[in-house]
């Protein structure tokens, strides 16, 4: 018996779990041939949360020593006590099946396996690149990897330990002068090892970077319309995610969210198939939750049909169905939240080429910059790189365009869905009072927005 489910065996209340987290952050920032950042840290602790008298309690400490996780642990239950004399409504936790085991990543080439010095020169080697070219005024390179291991342990059973490892890499240029300057990132990141770079080599992030900054700068604006848009897997994970995935988090559902009372109706046309998961290999993977529960496939849309929402053990109870394995947490310190992991529409039987030669006039969009949406699934993203479409051919490249609209309204003018398939998302984090890592894609898809630009 280690020390985490001793700890546990001395819990009073209803429900005690135990986070054992430790995480190896490695970064770099460079910025025009100047080094901006470089960190390199180890850090762990454990965070101790128990469901007592109807309340929760949370504690964490920096410490595996018994006596520091007892004094948490006692702290926990203090504070769910007071939480509890003024909680009207008590908590309950819904059944769930223990799991135990080891859940390790899929990793080719581990990230320990290279030494810091050869990340440093490979960031060095690439802002040399990126500045190599003449009109390329300006750049940015970053890396960052996590490597992790956690432990959970729940007095329901379960007691797993989770191996991840988690890179990215950002590469972008600066073109222009003055008040006119245009920035291009492109950037990668997954669950995934030094392998990351076989797939997307640094050479092919500095050619794209270069060359379509320097491109947008010379590019139009567009006319500001309604249109028919192809949305490239990068722009359908971000909708997906952003604009359709908070809205059916359980919690966010419980508090008004628009998706509140519209299970079993028609959400979205007939094309389409909404999916979150954790046990695919890909920048959320997340095999079993920090409350213990195995990752399950959720399926929230089904052939336009909103058909489910995702749970942590809490709101499954509340309203009476499964939990889903989507409480998540991004370190030891901070409590499990309800979170997407890896958010994705399902392939269709089109034809990338097929949707293009059948769209008579509109625009190609590639490319998720940033975004936002709310509780209602208004949205606003910034797109990467647009085309014009005429007569089923790709045209000229647009500069500063957006996407709006309501996730649902667009989602219904879904008419053509490709057999392609691809994640998008893998790189920088979500936020949602704390930030974690999740993953977005789909295929190409034919719907109408409203775009905008200067």
């Amino acid at each position: 018996m280690d020390i985490f489910e001793q700890l546990i065996e001395e819990s009073s209340t209803e429900y005690t779990e135990a986070q054992f987290h430790q995480r190896e952050k490695n970064q770099m920032i460079i910025r025009k041939s100047e080094i901006e950042d470089i960190t390199s840290e180890i850090y762990s602790g454990v965070g101790i949360r128990v469901l007592h008298e109807g309340a929760w309690g949370f504690s964490s400490v920096n410490s595996t020593d018994k006596k520091s996780l007892q004094k948490a642990l006692k702290t926990a239950i203090k504070i769910a006590r007071v939480i509890s004399q003024k909680k009207k409504e008590k908590a309950v936790l819904q059944e769930a099946s223990p799991v135990q085991g080891t859940f390790s990543a899929d990793i080719k080439d581990p990230l320990q396996d290279h030494t810091i010095e050869e990340k440093m020169d490979l960031c060095i080697k690439t802002d040399k690149a990126v500045l190599s070219h003449e009109k390329i005024k300006s750049s940015f390179i970053y890396y960052q990897e996590l490597l992790d291991t956690k432990q959970i342990v729940t007095s329901h059973g379960s007691n797993v330990v989770i191996h991840d490892s988690k890179p990215q890499f950002y590469v972008g240029a600066v073109a222009g002068g003055g008040d006119d300057l245009v920035v291009f990132v492109d950037a990668i990141g997954t669950t995934a090892g030094w392998e990351i770079f076989k797939a997307r080599s640094p050479e092919v992030m500095v050619e794209k970077a270069t060359s379509t900054a320097l491109l947008l700068l010379q590019a139009p604006y567009p006319r500001g319309g309604r249109a028919t848009v192809i949305l490239d897997p990068g722009l359908v994970g971000l909708l997906a995610h952003e604009a359709v995935g908070h809205t059916v988090e359980a919690d966010f559902v419980l508090s008004g969210a628009i998706t509140k009372d519209k299970l079993g109706e028609y959400v979205a046309s007939e094309y389409v198939t909404m999916v979150d998961g954790g046990d695919e290999p890909a920048g959320g993977w997340s095999p079993v939750d920090d409350e213990g529960v195995k990752s399950k496939r959720v399926t929230l849309i089904e052939r336009g049909v909103l058909k489910g929402f995702l749970h942590n053990r809490e709101t499954a109870y509340i309203m009476d169905t499964e939990p889903t394995g989507n409480a998540r947490a991004w370190e030891y310190d901070l409590e499990p939240l309800i979170r997407m992991r890896n958010t994705y529409i399902e392939p269709g039987d089109w034809k990338k080429e097929e949707i293009l030669e059948e769209t008579k006039k509109g625009y190609f969009l590639e490319g998720a910059g940033s975004g936002q949406a709310d509780a209602n699934a208004e949205f606003m993203f910034e797109v990467k790189e647009a085309y014009t479409i005429e007569n089923g051919e790709r045209g000229e490249l647009l500069r500063s365009v957006t996407m709006t609209g309501n996730a649902f309204t667009v989602l219904k003018t879904v008419d053509a869905v490709g057999d392609d398939f691809h994640f998008d998302m893998g790189f920088g984090g979500c936020g949602k009072n704390q930030p974690i890592k999740v993953d977005g894609g789909g295929p190409h898809l034919r719907c109408e927005v409203l775009v905008g630009g200067r």
